[in-house]
């Protein structure tokens, strides 16, 4: 076992959508690693001194602590595999696919503006005074999620995103969509790829491993 892979610390809280992609990679790639749940959210100030935006997940190494959530998944890739596993090697096809890199940085952004939706919502925020940018933030954010949901299906197939693999990409969705569905659903149904790659990666261990807590 690569002592570097035992010294590995991830910081999580159950319910965050960030954080179970990581916690999915590290168990399909089988990857040791120390999981710290934090309980308090969010989480207590003294936190920050490991993440100054106060987010998680946070990966801490034997060379610093990684973060955001990009950097993480880098880095996990990036690791030598001791085992086998159908998770692509990369977050890109070889030939050099910027595309790839474009889907996942698109995904996560998606994941940004789904969370802001929500958490709007649930801390009761509405209009006190004159709205002087013309929109609520809330539909502009559910615009920008329906767009991208309709061109992430015109570039999936119903076995994922990449070819003969399960890809980073398949499971970030499926972390997005599934948050979504336990924490308040969104229109995301009827694109039958996107359908197809959440409904696969939802029977996976990994992810029957880490659903979030019931909602209250």
């Amino acid at each position: 076992m690569d002592e570097s892979r035992q010294r590995l610390k991830l910081h999580y809280t159950p319910g965050s959508m960030f954080a179970r992609i990581i916690r999915v990679l590290i168990r399909e790639l089988q990857i040791e690693c120390r999981e710290v749940e934090i309980t308090n959210f969010p989480p207590a100030p003294e936190y920050f001194s490991i993440n100054p935006l106060g987010q998680v997940p946070a990966l801490e190494t034997e060379d610093g602590i990684r973060f955001p959530t990009r950097l993480i998944i880098d880095y996990v890739m990036e690791l030598d595999r001791t085992a086998p596993s159908d998770i692509a090697a990369s977050v890109r096809r070889s030939g050099d696919f910027w595309q790839d890199d474009q889907t996942l940085a698109v995904l996560l952004a998606m994941g940004d503006a789904l969370g802001a939706i929500k958490y709007q919502s649930w801390a009761g925020l509405v209009p006190g005074s004159e709205n002087l940018i013309g929109y609520d933030p809330a539909d502009r954010h559910m615009e920008r999620v329906q767009r991208t949901l309709d061109w992430l299906e015109s570039r999936a197939t119903g076995a994922g995103f990449l070819p003969d693999c399960v890809s980073v990409q398949d499971i970030v969705l499926a972390c997005f969509i599934l948050w979504s569905e336990a924490r308040g659903t969104i229109p995301w149904r009827g694109r039958s790829s996107l359908e197809s790659i959440v409904a696969t990666c939802s029977e996976r261990p990994s992810f029957l491993a880490t659903k979030p807590q019931p909602w209250p």
